[in-house]
């Protein structure tokens, strides 16, 4: 046994509980001297025994993580389980470094090896959504952050749909954005149109608007207004809309002249 071994030991959560009167995460673990990391991320001992059985023991364990990283992983499922770092004590085996091949997995779904880009930091799910922070490439020293939320997986683990909510600073592109999986669009932006701050919103290719100031554009096949309606620059002091001869007045709809 090397001098760090005497000191260190990779290990592997069996389980996890909250337990105690601060609610924390405890952990029990199994690991052995001699660990390595062996094909497709599995821990295997010295003498190519993996059970649960075959390491050393250690329960209700205490763990340190990131401050403000509140969680437990999943059970182990075959060769894909959570995998720590562990200080030997007196008292055991006490987590202190932290990793989940199943949460890398998750968001590279379908096999793909695209996340996390150079420079970017998550916060991620077992299910695949995550929180990211990436480096705006327009934008130095600034973030783009991205909370993703992907469901309606297919059989190949890949999300067919999935909300979004954004925040850019990139000059000229500056924008609070929010997504919903079947395509309805909201949008804080720099620019509304003609370069003026404002609201944007679509529902599809023919239902859409936007507000920036002193100007709100709707576009619909059918637009409905309930209720009194009043149109004009004193619209309150307008008078009743007088029909046709052939229609009956509207008292619901105020013109103003002005």
């Amino acid at each position: 046994m090397s001098a760090l071994d005497r000191i260190v030991a990779f290990v592997k959560a069996v389980s996890s509980t909250v337990e105690g009167e601060n609610s924390e995460a405890r952990y029990n673990v199994t690991g052995a001297g001699g660990f390595r990391v062996g094909a497709g991320g599995a821990i295997t001992n010295g003498s190519g025994d993996d059970g649960d059985d075959a390491g050393e023991q250690a329960s209700s364990q205490e763990g340190y993580a990131s401050l403000g990283v509140v969680g437990r992983p999943l059970p182990p499922d075959g060769n894909l389980f959570a995998e720590a770092a562990a200080l030997r004590t007196d008292d055991g085996l006490l987590p202190f470094g932290w990793r989940d091949l199943r949460l890398s997995r998750a968001v590279n779904p379908g096999g793909g090896a695209a996340t996390p880009t150079e420079g970017q930091l998550m916060f991620a799910g077992y299910g695949g959504a995550f929180l990211s922070h990436a480096m705006a490439p327009d934008a130095p020293g600034s973030n783009i952050s991205t909370w993703y939320l992907p469901f309606d997986f297919d059989g190949d683990g890949v999300p067919q749909k999935a909300h979004v909510v954004s925040m850019d600073p990139t000059p000229g592109n500056s924008t609070i954005q929010l997504v919903h999986a079947d395509g309805v669009v909201v949008a804080l932006t720099e620019d509304a149109g003609g370069g003026a701050p404002g609201i944007t919103w679509a529902v599809d290719d023919a239902t859409f608007g936007s507000m920036k100031p002193g100007e709100v554009t709707i576009s619909a096949n059918k637009i409905m207004l309930k209720g009194n309606v009043y149109v004009g620059a004193q619209a309150e002091a307008g008078l009743p809309l007088l029909a046709g001869a052939a229609s009956p007045p509207c008292p619901s709809l105020f013109v103003s002249p002005v």
